[in-house]
């Protein structure tokens, strides 16, 4: 790997004995999962509990999940600050997709008995 594409630390700090850094690799994750989930939100509409947040956070553990714990190797996947963007593009889409047809369910009788609820207090 060229030193260019290697993960530079943009940030770093110790918090009582605790070092955190940020580093341009979390960057393009945290950008990556932003668009999946704007995408997300897009497609399903507002059918997904929790909005933007939701969709932000279940993509970002759809990356985390294909790119830490899962270790298959996709050939001629492209790295970028040693993040495979095709592989953890996949994830991300993958995750938003069980995200949203595990949360359907139970959002869509949430939404319903809000409803019946509101028609009620209104006969009264």
């Amino acid at each position: 790997m060229s030193p260019i594409f290697a993960d530079l630390v943009i940030f770093n700090f110790s918090l009582h004995g605790i070092h955190f850094a940020l580093s341009v690799g979390q960057l393009l994750c945290w950008g990556l999962a932003l668009v999946v989930g704007i995408l997300a939100r897009l497609v399903f509409g507002r059918r997904v509990p929790f909005g933007i947040f939701s969709t932000f956070v279940v993509a970002l553990m759809g990356i985390w999940f294909a790119t830490d714990v899962i270790l298959i190797d996709i050939p001629k996947d492209i790295l970028i600050y040693d993040v495979p963007l095709l592989k953890a593009t996949i994830s991300a889409i993958v995750f938003e997709l069980l995200w949203y047809l595990i949360a359907y369910r139970s959002y869509r009788s949430w939404t319903r008995r809000r409803r019946l609820y509101a028609s009620s207090m209104q006969k009264q």
